[in-house]
């Protein structure tokens, strides 16, 4: 089972709401949980959940530029500690850099070594980063080893493919984000703002039943470990698993990308619409 339970909205959704999804979750076989020091209380709901049977994994705050070197070093292990004893004191499967840019600044090393100590204690078992380009990702496994790592990839986003094959050679464990590409890749031709008018035709093109086609692509990737998603009750767990497990026609996966970034990137797309 490749689907991972992004838990970014458990901070908001009832208890009872996020136990249903946890026990369903395990019931059907998925293993791994991803969580962020900066979504919404959302290690400690998961906190006061049956997690212990899942591979949780987190991400760290982000530097504050404004601060010393010492002082981010210092909010940095102060929130990974608040994120353990949120989470219960489990030891963690994996703890990510929610930013490469972080990472990739002057400050980035000295906080790189720092998780690296938390590894070297047993506190948690892999490391590693979320990135956004193929740029920030090539120049980080250049600099570093990382064991695992987060991209980007869904049927329009597929910067990342050609760097996947290296990535299993240096044996990093890929984990995916954006699916749906906040619901994008979901839509009918009537739904899809104006501003992606340019590439409609792509969009409108994209096979029924849509969310099938584009678990399928991030699903049939051999190198792809894990697909994150997040769902806010039972119900659109099961869709998904549903749509995990379509029987879906064979089709060439790569007439759908597109590269001009203002229409997969949220951080652009989000601001300008």
């Amino acid at each position: 089972m490749k689907l991972e339970l992004d838990a970014a909205l458990f901070g908001e959704i009832p208890r009872n709401i996020a136990g249903e999804i946890i026990d369903y979750a395990k019931e059907i076989g998925i293993s791994s949980i991803s969580t962020a020091a900066l979504y919404n209380k959302s290690e400690n709901a998961l906190g006061l959940l049956n997690i212990e049977d899942f591979n949780i994994i987190t991400k760290t705050i982000k530097i504050d530029r404004s601060l010393s070197r010492q002082a981010n070093f210092e909010n940095f292990r102060d929130a990974f500690y608040n994120s353990q004893k949120a989470l219960g004191y489990i030891e963690l499967y994996g703890l990510m850099f929610q930013s490469a840019e972080d990472l990739l600044s002057e400050q980035g090393l000295v906080l790189w070594d720092l998780i690296n100590d938390f590894k070297e204690k047993e506190y948690v078992h892999k490391i590693g980063v979320s990135v956004n380009t193929p740029g920030e990702l090539t120049e980080i496994i250049d600099m570093i080893d990382v064991d695992i790592i987060q991209i980007p990839l869904n049927l329009l986003d597929q910067r990342f493919i050609g760097l996947l094959p290296e990535l299993k050679q240096k044996g990093i464990e890929i984990h995916t984000r954006s699916t749906f590409l906040q619901g994008l890749l979901l839509m009918n031709k009537y739904q899809i703002p104006e501003y992606f008018r340019e590439i409609i035709s792509v969009l409108d093109s994209i096979p029924e039943p849509k969310a099938a086609y584009a678990l399928s692509f991030p699903k049939l990737i051999k190198e792809i470990d894990k697909i994150s998603i997040g769902v806010k009750n039972k119900r659109e767990l099961e869709e998904i698993l549903n749509m995990y497990n379509f029987n879906v026609e064979i089709v060439d996966y790569s007439k759908f990308r597109i590269d001009t970034e203002k229409f997969i990137n949220p951080l652009i797309f989000n601001n300008n619409m």
